[in-house]
């Protein structure tokens, strides 16, 4: 029996595609814990007014937009975490915390219309 030269090399290369071994797997890449919502701050007391709700990882400390700084006046933190807000940038100064519930519906005079940055940790 004699086949074509070309039965013969497209059998032989089949073969071969067949038994590669496949590549090896991509090594999985550490992927970034998620932002979250955690906070949310209202412009004034009894949770009313402009609200402006905060997103980042658990321990990370966040400063407030320009267009919400030094104006919060009640605030909860989402279920089962408790927010700290501070006076200054980058969580420095006098804080604040508050969980869910009741959260804190009419800030101390001390912060209120004062708090520039906020920081959540799981409750």
């Amino acid at each position: 029996m004699h086949l074509p030269l070309t039965t013969l090399l497209t059998t032989l290369l089949t073969t071969l595609a067949i038994a590669a071994p496949a590549p090896a797997p991509a090594p999985e890449a550490a992927l970034e814990p998620r932002a979250q919502d955690l906070i949310d701050l209202w412009k004034n007391k009894n949770f009313l007014d402009l609200k402006f709700t905060g997103s980042a990882n658990p321990g990370d400390c966040k400063n407030l937009p320009s267009n919400f700084n030094d104006i919060a006046s009640s605030g909860k933190a989402k279920a089962g975490f408790r927010c700290t807000i501070w006076v200054d940038a980058n969580c420095r100064g006098t804080g604040f915390s508050f969980n869910q519930n009741p959260g804190s519906a009419s800030f101390p005079d001390w912060i209120n219309d004062k708090a520039s940055s906020w920081k959540c940790v799981r409750d």
